[in-house]
């Protein structure tokens, strides 16, 4: 969990219009927090065998990836290190994030398969499920710093390390702390009652959550509890959308029904259909 703002960024892209949007927000953090950017570009080992022959000569593939490169980058006064590689494209993004001491990794979801197919694909899976560090993925169009973040809770260690690592990572931004409650077996039990006991419940322990957090001094004033009725996945992504939240912070293990859908298939709809930047933190161990 970091404590600290990265010196390191790596920003993985496909160079496709839809990775521009996380270059910009890469360049955007790196600016603001004095960070190394290192922009990497995985080739796949071999092209299909009806390629031209101008497409197939190594050499100009690599040549052509880094002048765009550098092309988009010019005018933006950041400096950065390309990097070309080759191999398997989850596997090279997680051992250049290690090789690079990178304290976050930076992608986009594109049309391709790169980085997914218009929702998040199988790399970007690989990439939350096993990254040692943060993964943000940018949809949004970048328009400054991010201002308001909301970071979902089931009260486990690894959604307390999130909260931590927004707290750190953004010291000037806002941000929600939101839990989602269900009620057992609802139709067996006084509705009315049993949600207004399970809402007390709900907030106490938020607030018992929060007591244990560690995070640079007044950082209270930044933070607002929610805690609302109905299912997690839902209720995230009609408050993001009805708040015009650019960012959510996830963590990708926990103790209830949230883990599921921060693991499962509905993290992958979730993480798919949210309109704003996901940043999302794998708990060690």
């Amino acid at each position: 969990m970091p404590t600290t703002q990265p010196r390191t960024i790596l920003l993985a892209t496909d160079l496709s219009s839809r990775c521009d949007r996380a270059q910009h927000r890469a360049m955007l953090l790196a600016k603001g927090w004095g960070a190394k950017l290192c922009i990497l570009y995985v080739m796949p080992n071999e092209g299909p065998p009806d390629l031209p022959s101008w497409r197939r000569d190594p050499a100009g593939t690599e040549a052509r990836a880094e002048r765009q490169i550098r092309t988009d980058l010019a005018g933006h006064g950041t400096a950065c290190e390309v990097i070309l590689a080759r191999g398997d494209a989850a596997e090279t993004i997680l051992a250049q994030a290690t090789a690079q001491e990178a304290g976050l990794i930076v992608t986009g979801v594109a049309r391709n398969e790169m980085l997914g197919r218009a929702a998040l694909g199988a790399i970007v899976d690989q990439l939350v499920s096993q990254a040692p560090v943060p993964v943000l993925v940018v949809k949004g169009r970048p328009r400054g710093a991010y201002a308001e973040i909301l970071v979902a809770t089931d009260f486990s260690e690894s959604a307390r390390q999130a909260l931590q690592a927004a707290l750190h990572l953004f010291p000037e931004a806002r941000i929600t702390v939101f839990h989602a409650y269900q009620i057992p077996f609802e139709g067996f039990v006084g509705h009315d009652a049993s949600r207004g006991e399970m809402h007390s419940l709900a907030v106490a322990e938020l607030e018992a959550f929060l007591q244990h957090v560690q995070a640079p001094p007044g950082w209270r004033a930044r933070v607002t509890p929610l805690v609302e009725y109905g299912e997690a996945g839902a209720l995230i992504a009609d408050y993001v959308q009805a708040r015009d939240i650019p960012l959510v912070v996830l963590g990708t293990q926990g103790r209830s029904g949230l883990a599921r859908f921060l693991v499962g298939s509905t993290a992958k709809r979730l993480l798919a259909t949210l309109p704003c930047d996901t940043m999302t933190l794998r708990q060690p161990g």
